[in-house]
């Protein structure tokens, strides 16, 4: 089995790679091989004479690039095919280099090594900065805006790759734990969105483990994707905040944005949190609604529509009262008014 892994630098694609092979051997004593294509190449160059610093690689010519990534794709098709077992490529799919996009595969190679499934990893843009910003490639190269769009390429990118072998593509948010890669490879469970209100809650942190409990009990019968795994709209409330607070600055996580650079990005984070959660949809089975709070929820509605017209069965899960909404009841497959009565559903039921 082969995975093709993208997703752009300051992701944390290779420490999510790392810690699903890691956590793979401990609980399953499943091996898995991760090939890391930027370390390979670096290790080729200095083979061949050349230590190239790291900050530098991207501006070398494009033919020498090409030839160098030729290089170590020979060795990583020749590995896989002397040594059969579950192979983890890790790789990008393009670089966002000096305001121009640069290629990080080769077709003829993609064609031999023939991925079985292809995978992008995507996180907060607030994270993805905050690891750029750590580095001496990146620091200080890169926007908010820069980020988005690059996020984005990566992620269309390699899905039309996947659409072109005709292979399962996926979008695995950092956050998300090793179980959820480790069941979509080897377990047969079913892939499932959660749906839940993320916004105007009161006591936050006691809603949230409540969530927490939910989702935990639901991975126990399928792979669950959680849209909360990647809350870009939380730098946005963070930023409302600070412009109400006449602040020039938004901190997060212990990282200081300027406020200018965030709301230049206003619409786009906006839309984003809306697309993003639509994509997490489309490559799940169904979802199922997690409604406890009396208050209306207009992205969770949006959500229960969009998957409703699209082919996707909802189950809602729905405590606040026995009444719902006739838009609820509309675009529901089934509705629970007690987490006990949704879960002997599933005991009781294939679905």
């Amino acid at each position: 089995m082969k995975i093709f892994c993208t997703g752009i630098s300051g992701s944390g694609r290779a420490e999510y790679l790392r810690e699903f092979v890691k956590w793979s051997e401990k609980k399953h004593s499943q091996k898995i091989k991760m090939i890391n294509i930027g370390d390979l190449m670096f290790e080729t160059a200095k083979k061949l004479g050349q230590d190239i610093k790291e900050e530098k690689i991207l501006d070398l010519s494009e033919l020498t690039l090409k030839w160098l990534r030729a290089a170590v794709f020979e060795q990583v098709v020749g590995e896989v095919e002397r040594k059969p077992g579950i192979y983890v490529v890790s790789t990008h799919a393009s670089f966002r280099w000096r305001r121009y996009l640069l290629p990080a595969f080769d077709f003829f190679y993609l064609n031999k090594l023939s991925p079985d499934l292809f995978i992008t990893v995507i996180d907060s843009i607030v994270d993805i900065k905050k690891r750029l910003e750590n580095t001496r490639q990146w620091r200080g190269r890169l926007r908010f805006r820069d980020i988005i769009t690059w996020q984005e390429e990566e992620v269309f990118i390699t899905k039309i790759l996947a659409e072109y072998q005709r292979k399962p593509f996926y979008v695995i948010p950092r956050q998300q734990p090793p179980s959820t890669l480790y069941d979509i490879l080897f377990s047969q469970k079913k892939r499932v969105y959660l749906s839940y209100p993320m916004t105007h809650v009161e006591d936050y942190e006691s809603y949230i483990k409540r969530v927490s409990k939910f989702k935990e009990r639901l991975s126990e019968y399928f792979v669950v994707f959680d849209p909360g795994y990647i809350d870009d709209y939380r730098l946005l409330v963070e930023a409302y905040k600070a412009l109400g607070e006449d602040k020039e600055y938004v901190d997060m996580n212990g990282f200081r944005i300027s406020l200018s650079e965030v709301m230049e990005v206003e619409k786009d984070l906006r839309d984003q949190t809306v697309r993003r959660d639509f994509m997490l949809i489309d490559q799940s089975d169904f979802v199922v609604v997690y409604y406890t709070l009396p208050t209306l929820s207009p992205g969770v509605l949006s959500e229960i529509i969009y998957s409703f017209t699209n082919n996707k069965d909802v189950y809602l899960v729905f405590t606040p009262s026995n009444r719902v909404s006739p838009f609820f009841e509309y675009f529901s497959t089934r509705i629970f008014f007690k987490e006990e009565q949704f879960f002997d559903f599933l005991n009781s039921k294939e679905i």
